[in-house]
């Protein structure tokens, strides 16, 4: 097939781009950049990106189902650690991230007032910069209701993507490189020591009699 016939026919079938994208998005995910892997979400945004030049659109029931989803999945796989977290320690770990909160909405509030920011390019920079996705969804969501023209409402909205596309990946990261090289570097830590201290404080560092090999024998027999 041509492209132009691929971009018509992704345009009529809007769901065969989404798949699509999440395959690319997937493959583009697992390249290393040195320390540095993008990861399936950030994978998955760039093939976004890249694909929806080509004037694409989904309907919103399906924008709002697979947001739902998402918000699903973080909840399903987070709520047992926080309810198991719930104590002196999870109190640290509640109070770090308020300060985080915090200092997040300070540095975008000062950045709106500072570079005149509409409400659309505020919420994907909080988004992108926090990598925090589900803000995408509330916002877009809380501009849709703003008694505004709909020419308005679409340009907004369009801002949120836009922003948070472009912050999400410098926000990733710095996230990356504070993490695994800043930080330790100011708590005169070492990560890989740690990190070893940590697994055999868990139970690591020897195999129970009874264990066996998650390598399927076909992988470990080769």
């Amino acid at each position: 097939m041509e492209p132009g016939e691929i971009a018509t026919l992704l345009r009529r079938q809007p769901e065969i781009a989404l798949f699509v994208v999440l395959a690319i998005g997937h493959a583009v995910g697992q390249i290393r950049f040195g320390p540095i892997q993008l990861g399936g979400i950030c994978g998955t945004l760039i093939a976004a990106l890249c694909i929806g030049q080509l004037g694409i659109q989904l309907d919103d029931g399906v924008k709002n189902f697979f947001f739902m989803l998402f918000i699903f999945a973080l909840g399903y796989a987070g709520g047992p650690q926080f309810f198991a977290n719930l104590d002196a320690k999870g109190l640290r770990l509640g109070l770090l991230c308020l300060v985080e909160v915090v200092v997040v909405l300070a540095l975008v509030l000062a950045a709106t007032l500072f570079l005149s920011l509409d409400q659309g390019t505020a919420a994907g920079l909080i988004a992108g910069a926090a990598t925090e996705s589900a803000v995408v969804g509330t916002a877009t969501d809380a501009i849709s209701k703003l008694a505004l023209p709909a020419a308005d409402i679409r340009q907004l909205q369009a801002n949120v993507v836009t922003a948070y596309s472009i912050t999400y990946v410098f926000g990733l990261i710095a996230i990356v490189i504070v993490t695994s090289q800043v930080f330790p570097l100011l708590l005169r830590v070492d990560l890989r020591a740690e990190a070893d201290r940590l697994w055999k404080t868990m139970g690591g560092g020897g195999e129970a009699v009874d264990a066996a090999s998650a390598t399927p024998e076909m992988i470990s027999a080769a």
